[in-house]
């Protein structure tokens, strides 16, 4: 009998790449979903081995109450930056031959979920790499911190902001803020831990010991040309199956006033002299 949507016990039919990379884009979404901290834009058309140049925007300049006779005395202006991010394909393989399948069929399973899992975290960690560019601060992260540097963002509304942070810091966190904090019944799924000022949290090993962010969905995006591909490759004479999976995106910070960052350089007090 064959085995739905991986192997033909007969001929040792390899994966089909159709039902091998829906089962990949599914494992990469219910992993700690980045979808939850970047906005996803599919326009990017440049190919592997380019650069794209993204350019940033922060406004300058006030309104102001005037009496009569009197014109402004500063103008409102928009100031762009401009960074450069190599285009670049993002692969994982993994190999495995004929007597593994006979022998266990669940490790073959296994093995694509954790080339998923490999491509997840890469990501997470371009992600968090992007956040590293934000512009404000948390200066304690206690409610108080959280919510004062929520006020110095420039969104009127949380509905799309989040914190992620590293287990350290959520540790001080919760024992910072345990009377604030809500709890979740889907952790496990998601990675979402609780709230503090109707602000989600989350924690990931890809944040750095002690350091946490507090941003805006929209201020780091993932440029992506295609989802995730695959392609496999057969050796008959070792009897060996090679599976690819890649993909070509660019994850990069598009507003960098719309996160804080607590720990690290940028959140540490000045020591005392």
């Amino acid at each position: 009998m064959a085995l739905p949507g991986r192997y033909d016990s007969d001929n040792l039919k390899p994966f089909d790449n159709e039902v091998l990379e829906t089962k990949l884009e599914n494992q990469l979404i219910t992993k700690l979903d980045m979808n939850q901290f970047v906005e996803v834009d599919y326009s990017l058309t440049e190919a592997p081995g380019m650069r794209k140049v993204i350019r940033t925007y922060t406004g300058t300049g006030n309104v102001e109450d005037l009496g009569m006779g009197r014109g402004n005395t500063e103008d409102i202006g928009a100031e762009f930056t401009n960074k450069e991010y190599d285009v670049q394909v993002t692969q994982g393989r993994f190999p495995f031959y004929d007597e593994q399948l006979m022998d266990d069929p669940i490790a073959v399973d296994k093995g694509v979920q954790f080339l998923s899992e490999a491509l997840t975290n890469d990501i997470t960690e371009k992600t968090v790499a992007e956040l590293e560019n934000g512009t404000g601060t948390i200066a304690t992260l206690d409610f108080d911190g959280i919510v004062d540097a929520i006020a110095e963002l420039p969104n009127e509304e949380n509905n799309d902001m989040y914190i992620l942070a590293s287990k350290t810091a959520y540790a001080e966190l919760q024992k910072s803020s345990k009377a604030f904090i809500s709890y979740v019944e889907d952790f496990v799924r998601t990675g979402y831990v609780g709230s503090i000022a109707g602000v989600p949290i989350y924690v990931s090993k890809a944040v750095k010991e002690g350091e946490a962010f507090l941003a805006c969905k929209s201020a780091v995006k993932a440029f992506v040309k295609k989802g995730v591909e695959t392609e496999q490759e057969r050796d008959a004479n070792l009897r060996k199956t090679t599976v690819y999976a890649r993909n070509v995106r660019v994850v990069a910070c598009v507003d960098a006033t719309k996160i804080a960052k607590f720990g690290g350089a940028g959140g540490e007090e000045e020591p005392e002299p």
